[in-house]
């Protein structure tokens, strides 16, 4: 994981100069787009849709990042589907016992708080991963 990683060095060493900075630059966009979809919704779309339109005509260490950043929001996505259908349920289970079965919407509750920290896990380690010029690893 993160222990493998060498100290940041910049692109410039590595011959990628001015290119794998400019990828860098959209994929940290990406990012912070999906940062802002925890309070919006409709950036983390417009990142995805980037990513997606970006992803075409990128290489290398770029192509990597944004196919993780598709990926993660594909399985976000994914993910609160199914979140609200169990919130859905729980709230038909309330509604047909007259509210006693709603002790049971911590379950969808605890599931989203789940989600969310395991995307802003996702998020922090493909920044960290494109701040040092990596892939992010262990797909």
């Amino acid at each position: 994981m993160y222990a493998s990683y060498a100290p940041y060095e910049p692109a410039s060493r590595y011959g990628r100069g001015d290119d794998a900075r400019s990828g860098r630059d959209l994929v940290l966009l990406i990012y912070a787009l999906y940062v802002a979809g925890f309070f919006t919704g409709v950036t983390a779309l417009i990142g995805v849709m980037i990513a997606h339109k970006s992803r075409r005509s990128a290489t290398g260490l770029t192509r990597t990042q944004l196919d993780w950043q598709v990926r993660m929001f594909w399985y976000g996505a994914l993910a609160l589907t199914i979140i609200g259908t169990i919130h859905l349920m729980v709230a038909a289970l309330g509604a047909i016992t007259g509210g006693l079965g709603l002790v049971f919407m911590v379950v969808p509750w605890g599931l989203t708080l789940a989600w969310g920290i395991l995307t802003a896990w996702a998020i922090a380690r493909g920044v960290h991963a494109a701040l040092l010029n990596r892939p992010v690893a262990g797909r």
